[in-house]
């Protein structure tokens, strides 16, 4: 037996997801999170796989502890080291505002106090020349400085950032300052932003190193525990944290620049979203994907059967994060999403949730509030029975009792008062699908659902509807997709060039000898990271026309960078801007500014065992029926089915409910569900 393990750690549980080399098998396992120390409910997953550590071949983690060490502000001290003369801005960012109209608003908190941003006697141009050199007296004068500094705070909780500017020119200075800060501050982990971020605009960089510097420490005690733990349950084999661009990387080298690894517990559903997708022959590889968990709901779109990505990520409003991401949107839109009455007698949905902890109403744990959960429960699209297999048994007239009163507030009835909660949490969802989409030009009637999570399944055929796609599909385990998307990630590098061309001055010369460099140093990452096969290759260049501010990305095709290369991938420009905002200015000077590429290895593709119906029943027939609430047709007596008893093209008209113990599938009057030879549902509108 030879078993590859892919791990998602959330905020309320950590799923697992194996799949045996030689038989096909899948291996799944599912365990309460443990926050105070993460690594303990891996363990324990890996455990309940009942998977001898022997035969343990790789485990690919996809984590949350960077995640939310920002969003919980539980990071290290920071204490950021910048040009003198530019202390100030962490805390100026930009003139743009959130809310344009409050009189009351105000910026968002920096990673670093105001107290720890350091000047440092030093200047290099925009060509990279020095005009005021980095001397030994203006570094002295810094590490007494720094000193006063980490004095204030526990050993072990600070970290250095330097964003010099220019540096991502020539990173001389910045080189020269770690070296001596890690010479003067043993044990103190030192961020270069040339590194993390090698990108024009120093507030961007600058709030990015601060962010790798502010999660350093934490990530570095995560993975020594992980080493520690898995020793000690006798595995000694190579692990492997997913990174926000989708890739995976060993474990040892994630401590050198974590800010890569703050969407790592977010990128395996996008990824298992789009394997899922090729496997059910998605038309023309469109995808949107939407993970639908008890608190958030995070979308994210496949074009063209490539995964989006972006450099625009923020932690929150205006606290941007410049390295290479999965583009996707989250919403806080759950489960256990809680449904209020504002100011203006309006009925809304979310962001805040119950979470894990009450919970909804209906688990009886001292929730008060109404929560989609419990809508949904109502609606009687959930059975009370048998939610999570049976291991929660839910409360119906709790939530009878707190739906009512909501709807004594808004003047509806119980079902009307339910069917409202569940409609504005699905509009909320489909406005996510709408940034990701029409906001961009993009048609979503031309993309299929891929719906994951515990109550992505739920919604996706009522979500589908509103966008007008026609097509939805339910990945097996929907509830471990992400931990799937761990397993079948791959490596994958991502190399910045920043470098200012026109479009009537550019050589290509030059141009083809950097995508050379930055191609064979992303190769050479690969190989020592332990890749060795023949990689993928991608190019693109971020440009704008003459005078904007901010860039697309364009694909650039493979083969030599030549003149008539670089025309086309202008031509691409032009094309993309026009879709983007509605007009194109053909003979208007077009700025490249950012060079980039992407190297992944393919390690070997997935293949899932074909679906055998192990129920007790006769394949394909109904467990029971109950009353479901649907909106236009009423209560309607409506056929239950167990999702491990549904075997391969076995297929149904709505309504139908699907269950299992990590989520549940509903189907409406009107439309058609149909499983395919992997097990994979299909839900025709």
């Amino acid at each position: 037996m030879a078993v590859r393990f892919g791990i998602d750690t959330g905020g309320t549980f950590t799923d697992l997801i194996g799949i045996d080399e030689e038989t096909g098998a899948l291996i799944v396992a599912k365990t309460p999170s443990t926050p105070g120390r993460p690594v303990d409910a891996i363990v324990n997953a890996i455990a309940l796989s009942e998977i001898a550590a022997p035969a343990i071949e790789t485990i690919s983690i996809g984590t949350t502890v960077a995640t939310n060490a920002l969003l919980q502000r539980t990071g290290a001290t920071v204490i950021f080291i910048t040009t003198a003369g530019f202390e100030d801005v962490p805390y100026i960012q930009r003139m743009n505002r959130k809310h344009h109209f409050s009189l009351k608003w105000t910026k968002p908190q920096p990673l670093v106090e105001r107290r720890n941003c350091l000047g440092v006697a030093e200047r290099i141009d925009f060509h990279g020349q020095t005009l005021i050199p980095l001397t030994d007296a203006a570094l002295e004068d810094l590490s007494v400085r720094i000193a006063a500094r980490i004095a204030d705070y526990p050993a072990g909780d600070t970290a250095i950032a330097v964003c010099l500017l220019f540096s991502y020119v020539n990173p001389a200075h910045e080189l020269r300052l770690r070296e001596f800060l890690e010479e003067r501050f043993p044990g103190v982990p030192v961020s270069l932003s040339h590194q993390v971020a090698p990108i024009w605009r120093e507030y961007e960089r600058g709030s990015t190193v601060i962010a790798d510097g502010y999660v350093k420490p934490i990530m570095q005690r995560y993975i020594e525990d992980a080493f520690a733990a898995f020793t000690k349950i006798g595995l000694s084999i190579p692990w492997s944290l997913m990174k926000s661009n989708g890739g995976k990387t060993p474990a040892d080298a994630a401590e050198a620049e974590p800010v890569k690894f703050l969407l790592s517990g977010l990128a395996g559903g996008i990824i298992a979203g789009q394997y899922f997708g090729q496997l059910a022959g998605a038309a023309h590889g469109n995808l949107v994907t939407l993970d639908m968990g008890g608190t958030s709901c995070d979308v994210g779109l496949v074009r063209d059967g490539k995964i989006s990505h972006s450099t625009n990520f923020e932690i929150e409003w205006g606290l941007p994060v410049a390295t290479p991401t999965i583009d996707l949107t989250t919403i806080g839109a759950g489960g256990g999403s809680i449904a209020w009455i504002d100011k203006g007698g309006l009925l809304r949905v979310g962001p805040q949730s119950a979470g894990a902890d009450p919970g909804p109403v209906c688990y009886g744990t001292g929730g008060e509030e109404v929560t989609v959960t419990d809508a949904n429960l109502i609606l009687g699209r959930l059975n009370s029975d048998y939610f999570l297999g049976g291991t929660i048994a839910l409360s119906m007239a709790r939530a009878e009792a707190v739906l009512d009163a909501l709807g004594g507030r808004l003047g509806l009835g119980r079902m009307e008062t339910a069917q409202a909660v569940v409609d504005i949490a699905n509009e909320n969802m489909a406005n996510a699908i709408r940034v990701l989409s029409i906001d961009r030009g993009l048609d979503p009637r031309e993309y299929t659902l891929v719906a994951f999570g515990g109550a992505g399944p739920l919604h996706a055929a009522d979500i589908a509807a509103k966008m007008g796609m026609t097509r939805v599909i339910v990945p097996v385990y929907p509830g471990l997709t992400s931990a799937f998307g761990a397993l079948i990630a791959e490596p994958k590098i991502s190399q910045v060039w920043s470098k200012h061309f026109r479009s009537d001055a550019i050589d290509a010369r030059t141009v083809g000898e950097h995508f050379a460099e930055m191609v064979a140093a992303a190769i050479a990452q690969l190989r020592r990271e332990g890749y060795e096969g023949e990689p993928e290759i991608e190019r693109s260049i971020s440009m704008r026309y003459w005078g904007q501010n901010y860039e697309q990305d364009v694909l650039m095709a493979a083969g030599e960078v030549t003149p008539e290369l670089l025309e086309q991938t202008l031509d691409a420009f032009h094309r993309l801007h026009e879709q983007f905002y509605g007009y194109s200015i053909a003979h208007e000077i077009i700025e490249l500014i950012r060079f980039n590429v992407t190297v992944s290895g393919h390690t070997g593709t997935v293949t899932l065992p074909a679906m055998v119906s192990n129920g007790r029943r006769p394949a394909g027939r109904p467990s029971g029926e109950r009353a479901v609430y649907f909106q236009e047709h009423g209560q309607i007596n409506t056929p239950i089915y167990r999702r491990e008893e549904l075997p391969a093209a076995f297929t149904a008209a709505g309504p139908l409910i699907v269950e299992e113990i990590s989520s549940t599938t509903v189907v409406h009057p009107g439309q058609r569900l149909e499983v395919g030879s992997a097990g994979v549902m299909t839900i025709t509108l």
